[in-house]
């Protein structure tokens, strides 16, 4: 083999690695990433909470601030009751999909505190069972809604395209109180 051909080869494979790191350079309008923290419903076991999602940053400024859209797909993972009697357990089981917009105000270059507004549709699957002299009685259910979604959070910079948040976020159901999440992760733009 020629040293033309092993150059070629050698200047191929060095622009193919390159890419990804030019692509971490570059940040765009575009933003993944995902966050773990702990569920909390009233009366329940406060579970890990994983979520992943992606959003579009809208390019016009809105005041000193700017409008993201975004979704998620949130395992809320299972919520146990708090203080049955002995032989009687009951647990929820949650995951939703979101949809919002988050409108994020600049503190400094690299800190930002945001608010979002938006809906999650969410699945339950309920379980019960109690037993009574040997015998286990158990029951189930599910159940799906859809209902608004509203959180706070901040986050930080820690390089052009990659950023940690923290948040808190609520899904507010009228009939079945509120499912709140406090989550910490990464954010990363492309």
């Amino acid at each position: 083999m020629s040293i033309q051909k092993n150059l070629k080869k050698m200047a191929t494979t060095a622009a193919l690695l390159a890419l990804p790191m030019a692509a971490m350079a570059a940040t765009g309008p575009w933003y993944a990433g995902g966050t773990l923290g702990i569920g909390n419903m009233s009366g329940f076991s406060h579970p890990l909470d994983v979520t992943v999602f992606g959003g579009y940053n809208i390019p016009a400024h809105l005041g000193r601030g700017t409008l993201a859209v975004e979704v998620g797909y949130d395992h809320l993972g299972t919520f146990n009751e708090n203080g049955l009697p002995a032989g009687e357990s009951a647990s929820v089981k949650l995951q939703a999909i979101e949809g919002s917009a988050v409108y994020s105000w600049p503190i400094t270059r690299a800190f930002h505190v945001y608010g979002r507004a938006g809906l999650a549709t969410w699945r339950a699957s309920a379980t019960a069972s109690v037993t009574a002299g040997g015998v286990t009685y158990s029951a189930s259910s599910s159940s799906t809604g859809v209902d608004p979604l509203l959180g706070v959070g901040v986050s930080y910079a820690i390089r052009p395209n990659l950023a940690i948040r923290g948040e808190f976020r609520t899904i507010t159901s009228t009939s079945n109180g509120s499912v709140d999440m406090f989550d910490g992760g990464v954010v990363f733009s492309f």
